[in-house]
């Protein structure tokens, strides 16, 4: 019976700690993803767009990194737009994205459960993708000259710039947030290459860049867990 009750004890003083163990303090890390949620015309699913890890030098300063990356692959038998008349026209195609940003958090006291903050940030993004393109399937070629291929790569972006947010712990140690962000950035589009073989030439074409001033907001949820 002592020993039972001892255990009990000892799980509820253990509990009792955890639940004050609310917002992060010095030495705290946490890991978050953004979950966004995609309804409409298509079946209602969730996609993760990335994850961001924290470490806190203070209960009021934390240290930041958001990492972002995405692979699509998929093909397409239906896809007419580059014969018009002459489908079916299957085409291969795949993107490759990624994205690096360091950065810095102020948080403030808030609430309890409630930790808002300010930041600034700046990091990196490279990207490419591919198309192959071909009128012959199944062994059966429905016009001539039916193939061909674009690729785009070289795409660079650059961003800097001011995050405003706030994380909510609605559970110990699990938290939701938002955040908007305000800042400079910059888009070289990269290069585009474009081959069929009806003249079996590669036409090259500069895709052009993009440099000004963007308001970030991101309509997905962040969940994260302070460890």
């Amino acid at each position: 019976m002592r020993i039972k009750s001892i255990i009990t004890l000892l799980t509820l003083v253990s509990f009792c700690q955890l639940s004050m163990a609310q917002k992060a303090e010095k030495g705290s890390k946490t890991i978050e993803t953004t979950l966004n949620f995609q309804t409409g015309n298509a079946p209602i699913g969730l996609t993760i767009s990335e994850i961001r890890m924290r470490y806190f030098l203070k209960k009021e300063l934390a240290l930041r990194t958001r990492l972002a990356f995405n692979f699509n692959q998929s093909t397409d038998y239906s896809y007419n737009g580059m014969n018009p008349g002459n489908p079916p026209f299957t085409v291969d195609q795949q993107s490759t994205d990624l994205k690096f940003i360091l950065g810095v958090e102020k948080h403030f006291s808030g609430t309890e459960k409630l930790s808002p903050y300010i930041g600034a940030e700046t990091g990196i993004g490279i990207s490419s993708m591919s198309k192959d393109g071909t009128n012959t399937l199944d062994g059966v070629t429905y016009t001539e000259n039916g193939q061909m291929s674009l690729i785009n790569s070289g795409a660079f972006s650059v961003y800097g710039g001011l995050v405003f947010g706030a994380d909510y712990y609605f559970l110990p140690s699990i938290y939701i947030g938002a955040e908007i962000g305000y800042g400079f950035g910059y888009l070289d589009n990269g290069t585009a290459q474009y081959w069929n073989n009806g003249n079996n030439e590669t036409k090259e074409v500069f895709l052009g860049s993009r440099m000004g001033f963007t308001l970030q907001t991101n309509s997905g949820i962040r969940l994260g867990i302070k460890f």
